[in-house]
């Protein structure tokens, strides 16, 4: 099925993110979850296929990525895919990866069987991303984890979410102000999406998340972001949703001039928060949108 030889993809200056989704499970059950902020999305998750190590490994060695430009490894839970080790040990040395975790893991292993330089680039945030979750994951667990994860000389970062609940980002507050006299770098996140009948984020687009009429649109990303089964999508919501893909990453036809063009869209108006908030670029510039949205009607 997957071909020898294939060509390289080389994403331009004017892409900001390249993600390999390499399992949508996932070990917490946050009812706030980015993922699933359509409904829909939980059953179609279970539909997802996922590529095996090898052809993951493939795919990643197609990629010929600046200094600047990481692969990104999320999902669900990264390291929940069996693949997982052989996979970070296995791609070619000059991809530098990031991971977006909940840490809900054996950092005895990970330290043991990762090597450091994998995840070490120069970089205004560290390339391990910690998400904290509370009643999901213990804020006791996940700093005895982190620090040591820096001993071992792993660059980490703890981020939280400012939901809108008072008692949430109160708890929030004060696990950051604690982190920080630490010396843990802990940041915040804006929360995305609704709440209490109230809808939270800044977004770029007027109605594109849960609006009651969908639209017609043409949109294009700046984002290489690809499903556990390989197909890589123009947005989120249509990775979440399993539908649209613009091809398979392990295409030869697949290029990085195809994620500059501009492709219909009928979904406007359940779009995914991610891909329009109003947000920082790689370089922690804010300003940036993963997608540009036009001729909307």
């Amino acid at each position: 099925m997957i071909r020898a030889g294939l060509p390289n993809i080389t994403p331009k200056d004017h892409h900001n993110y390249v993600a390999f989704f390499l399992t949508l499970s996932c070990n917490l059950k946050c009812p706030y979850c980015i993922n699933l902020h359509d409904h829909t999305i939980r059953a179609n998750q279970v539909k997802h296929q996922t590529l095996d190590v090898g052809d993951w490994i493939r795919a990643a060695n197609r990629l010929v990525l600046r200094a600047d430009l990481p692969l990104t490894l999320q999902g669900g839970e990264p390291t929940l895919f069996s693949g997982f080790y052989r996979f970070v040990n296995d791609v070619k040395p000059e991809i530098k990866m990031d991971l977006m975790t909940n840490l809900m893991f054996d950092v005895d292993r990970f330290i043991k069987e990762v090597p450091v330089w994998r995840f070490t680039r120069e970089a205004p945030y560290a390339a391990i991303r910690v998400s904290y979750h509370p009643d999901q994951n213990d804020i006791n667990d996940l700093i005895s984890k982190i620090l040591k994860l820096q001993q071992a000389g792993f660059r980490v970062g703890l981020y939280g979410i400012e939901h809108p609940a008072s008692e949430i980002r109160a708890h929030i507050l004060e696990v950051q102000k604690r982190c920080q006299t630490m010396g843990l770098d802990f940041r915040l996140k804006e929360f995305l999406g609704e709440y209490d009948g109230a809808m939270y984020g800044t977004f770029k687009y007027d109605e594109s998340v849960a609006a009651q009429t969908l639209k017609q649109c043409e949109c294009r990303t700046t984002e290489i972001i690809v499903d556990p089964a390989g197909y890589v999508y123009k947005c989120h919501a249509d990775l979440y949703n399993t539908r649209n893909p613009m091809a398979h990453i392990l295409d030869a036809e697949f290029n990085e001039d195809s994620i500059d063009e501009f492709r219909d869209c009928s979904n406007y108006g359940t779009c995914n928060p991610c891909d329009v908030k109003v947000k920082t670029n790689r370089f922690q510039v804010f300003g940036h949108t993963s997608v540009e949205i036009r001729n909307i009607r």
